[in-house]
């Protein structure tokens, strides 16, 4: 319980915050508040954050998918990321980092912290069209 209690004061904090006078832009890889979750829904790492992969922008709202560097062999809901060029602190990321295509979701701006960096478009096209698949 002590970590949901810890992510409760979190959220508390998001709301009440501002919009940032910053952009968020579809390709782009943000880290974002994800929160403590439950089941298999995928969780954050440290002081509740997490990397996603922004899909689309709806206002303030934004569809988007997780990222991680943990590879789970021929797995159908995996896509290895090969544009992407993460900012120095993340580097450790440049190669080994996964989409996760069954954990995509809704998250308002207020979760949006640090970005990372963007995939390019053509690998953005190839990432909507297994979601399409997966989805549909």
């Amino acid at each position: 319980m002590e970590k949901f209690d810890k992510w409760n004061e979190q959220k508390q904090v998001l709301d009440k915050l501002d919009y940032e006078k910053y952009y968020v832009n579809v390709r782009d890889i943000y880290f974002t508040k994800m929160g403590m979750n439950i089941g298999f829904e995928e969780n954050w790492k440290k002081d509740f954050l997490r990397p996603v992969l922004v899909l689309k922008k709806v206002w303030n709202l934004y569809f988007t998918v997780a990222l991680t560097s943990k590879w789970k062999d021929e797995n159908y809901f995996y896509y290895k990321l090969e544009t992407a060029n993460f900012n120095e602190d993340n580097k450790k990321h440049q190669n080994s980092s996964y989409c996760i295509l069954s954990q995509v979701r809704v998250m308002d701006k207020k979760r949006f912290t640090e970005k990372n960096w963007y995939i390019k478009n053509d690998e953005f096209r190839k990432i909507k069209e297994k979601l399409r698949e997966f989805l549909l």
